[in-house]
């Protein structure tokens, strides 16, 4: 058995997808794929037509899009949030990746994640409470500030306002520490 024998390799397919400086932190394996952990965040195979009719593409998740990662019996679940305008996060469906070797990294996904919180409030909104977070983005100077409903919060306008606000006012009050 060789020294590198046990060293994964990145699929030909992805290493051209790679920035100049963004190095591969983890690789797990499915059935099919790759899930690939870079400093930049999380690449999964994206469906092939959505991506390249000619083949199998992939899509990368910022750190700081990814809502929520749990790994449970069945796999590792992501949950990614779409920001709009008023920087407030709007939940994806879950993704579900189930390994068939997960190696490092669902360890590298936590700590990606969990480091790329700054700061992390719940407030009160309409009907329950939200979170204004502020996290890192990798590859950017400074932090970005968002809101999100928390779970069982019913969504509406008063909401999606009052969300708002709170974003505004933690982004204007950390702006005025700088």
């Amino acid at each position: 058995m060789g020294l590198l024998s046990g060293r994964v390799r990145t699929p030909a397919d992805f290493r051209r997808l790679l920035g100049p400086s963004e190095r591969v932190l983890a690789i797990g394996s499915t059935e099919t794929s790759s899930v690939i952990a870079t400093q930049l965040g999380l690449w999964l195979p994206a469906a092939a037509e959505a991506v390249d009719p000619s083949g199998p593409g992939w899509r990368r998740i910022g750190w700081a899009d990814v809502v929520k990662a749990t790994w449970t019996d069945n796999g590792l679940e992501v949950l990614e949030g779409d920001t709009d305008p008023d920087g407030v996060v709007v939940d994806r469906p879950p993704v579900l990746i189930r390994f068939t070797e997960p190696r490092n990294l669902p360890a590298v996904v936590r700590t990606r994640v969990e480091n790329s919180i700054v700061r992390s409030e719940q407030v009160p909104v309409p009907g329950g409470t939200g979170r204004v977070v502020a996290r890192r983005v990798p590859g950017r100077d400074g932090i970005s500030w968002t809101a999100r409903r928390d779970t069982g919060t019913p969504d509406g306008p008063g909401t999606h306002a009052v969300l708002a606000e709170y974003r505004r006012r933690a982004e204007a009050t950390s702006a005025e520490l700088s």
